[in-house]
C-alpha cells in the first residue's frame, strides 16, 4: 500500500513539474521565436511594435498552458479519491 502511494506521489510530483517547466519556458520561448523570425524576420517591424506583439503571442501561449493544467488537475481520473470496497 506505501509503495502505491509513493507511486502515485511520484506521478504527481512529475505532472506537477512537467507543467511548471511548459509554464516558465514555454512563453519565453515564443516570446523571442515570434520576435526574431515572424514580426522581425518576416514582417519586418520596428522594435517596440514587435516586442508588442512578441508579447501579446507569450501571454496567449501562457494562458493556454495555464489552462491546460487547469483542466489536468481538474479532469484527471487519477486525483479522484478511491472509495474503500468491502
Amino acid at each position: 500500500m506505501a509503495n502505491k502511494k509513493e507511486l502515485s506521489e511520484l506521478q504527481v510530483f512529475k505532472t506537477v513539474l512537467y507543467y511548471c517547466l511548459i509554464i516558465t519556458i514555454l512563453p519565453m520561448l515564443m516570446f523571442f521565436t515570434s520576435k526574431i523570425f515572424i514580426f522581425d524576420g518576416l514582417l519586418g517591424a520596428n522594435s517596440i511594435p514587435s516586442n508588442v506583439y512578441s508579447a501579446g503571442v507569450a501571454i496567449v501561449v501562457l494562458h493556454i498552458s495555464v489552462g491546460a493544467f487547469i483542466y489536468r488537475a481538474y479532469f484527471d481520473e487519477r486525483s479522484k479519491t478511491e472509495v474503500k470496497k468491502d
